[in-house]
């Protein structure tokens, strides 16, 4: 079975790498986000206090296909274009494929403790999915269940995620849960109970179903999932509420599987949220007509005219932008990007950063007793490529990092090693391989620092200690 969740105030939506954080200020991130793809508006006077101007918003997305059991073609491509969708949305995207439960709930706990900064958060989940006894489970790749009892310990439990939304006590949040597909276990437990559990949705909560409680999902003949491509579909539409967007969908499964699927929301929302804003400027007027975009003004014609080109390597964007808004709020960094772009080879990568670096990795100690651990190496920057490595490679208890510091200090960097002792690694054998990708990975002349997030939190430090030639 298949789930998919989104968070909104206390809303749960059934409906898959991030922003490469540190390109413009945050605020700002936020407003071209909203700007360009309307996320979520909350309106009326049923709605309360106008949310903030800048909130944050953050999403936690998984998607499982790689089951012993009962594959899954779908899920991880699910998973992708929902991730996808909410980077353009403004999102901060925590991704993980094919995850075993361990690395599942990780990622719920860390979900959760970004969430206590208020705002905007989406669950959504994409895999098998199952109830026993009136519980929802999701379903790690790892799981092996033979007997009823071992589900609540071999799965991971849908209330650990409500929980945690709960106690964050954000403004909104979505779940969606497309995890309603044939339960690979079923013939081996008593109950043979398909689809998943109706859960009541806490106020300011709206879930979603792929399909109703109880039932069972397609997953799809394409490269999505029935569910998830209407989804998909429907969340391009200007100018819907939520409730609007669902019942489009809930429409379009139900006819393109012949009245076999039906999708399911149960909503605690107050006000009106809206997704993909436009303003209809005929229906203002009192007539019917097509809808149009509202006119930007000048502060949102300059964030958008920056989100157009701030990927760009041609420095005549950035002279554009400087032409039409030369005290706007990008133009530092439009002439900080126009500089970088003028030192030979800073336009196809951080050659400014050549050089050695002293690289620490700090690990935190986990609630379940693991400990943290601390690396120290020596990391090498060429061309603005980094190459690092602690231990001898392919030995047990070593680490490798790489990746690529762009001009502007922002860096894409990734670690893969290998596990040694078990008291800092947990249930994973020696010699189990691991990676992750380091976010918000960012460097200036003398320093440079990271984090990871995936299944543990760890920070990355990294200090000049000699330039390149």
């Amino acid at each position: 079975m298949r789930t998919k969740e989104w968070r909104a105030g206390a809303a749960t939506v059934g409906l898959g790498r991030n922003r490469r954080p540190g390109w413009m200020p945050w605020p700002f991130a936020w407003l071209v986000a909203g700007l360009l793809l309307g996320w979520v508006s909350v309106a009326g006077a049923a709605a309360g206090p106008a949310p903030p101007a800048a909130e944050s918003r953050v999403a936690l997305v998984i998607g499982n296909g790689a089951y012993a059991q009962e594959p899954l073609r779908n899920a991880v491509n699910d998973a992708r274009a929902m991730a996808k969708t909410l980077r353009g949305m403004g999102f901060t995207v925590l991704l993980h494929e094919n995850a075993k439960k361990a690395t599942m709930e990780q990622a719920v706990l860390e979900y959760g403790r970004r969430l206590a900064a208020g705002g905007v958060g989406v669950f959504f989940y994409a895999g098998h999915g199952m109830q026993v006894r009136g519980r929802n489970y999701l379903v790690p790749t790892d799981a092996q269940i033979d007997e009823e009892a071992k589900t609540r310990v071999a799965a991971v439990d849908l209330d650990l995620l409500l929980e945690q939304i709960a106690e964050a006590r954000n403004r909104v949040n979505l779940v969606v849960l497309d995890a309603c597909r044939n339960n690979p276990f079923e013939r081996k437990l008593r109950g043979r109970s398909q689809g998943l559990a109706a859960v009541d949705a806490a106020r300011g909560t709206l879930i979603a179903y792929a399909t109703a409680p109880g039932s069972v999902a397609s997953d799809g003949g394409g490269r999505n999932g029935l569910y998830t491509e209407e989804l998909l579909r429907a969340l391009e539409q200007p100018g819907l509420k939520i409730e609007e967007v669902f019942k489009r969908v809930r429409v379009a499964v139900a006819e393109r599987s012949n009245g076999t699927q039906t999708p399911w929301e149960s909503s605690s929302l107050t006000g009106d949220l809206v997704i993909n804003v436009t303003v209809n400027v005929h229906a203002a007027a009192g007539a019917p007509g097509p809808t149009a975009p509202t006119i930007p003004a000048a502060a949102d014609r300059d964030a958008l005219f920056w989100a157009s080109i701030r990927d760009s390597r041609q420095g005549a964007d950035f002279e554009a932008y400087l032409r039409q808004f030369p005290t706007g709020t990008f133009a530092e960094l439009a002439r900080q990007r126009l500089r970088a772009l003028a030192v030979p080879g800073a336009g196809a990568g951080g050659a400014g950063f050549d050089g050695t670096w002293l690289t620490t990795i700090v690990c935190a100690d986990l609630p379940n007793g693991v400990r943290g651990y601390r690396l120290q190496f020596q990391t090498e920057v060429r061309d603005g490529r980094v190459s690092g490595q602690h231990g001898e490679p392919g030995k047990n208890g070593s680490a490798a990092l790489s990746g690529r510091i762009e001009a502007d200090g922002t860096a894409a960097l990734h670690v893969r090693g290998l596990t040694a002792d078990p008291r800092f690694s947990g249930d994973y054998r020696p010699g189990t391989p691991y990676s992750y990708d380091v976010v918000e990975a960012r460097f200036n002349e003398r320093t440079g620092s990271g984090r990871r997030v995936a299944v543990r939190p760890c920070a990355l430090s990294f200090e000049r200690r000699g330039a390149g030639r």
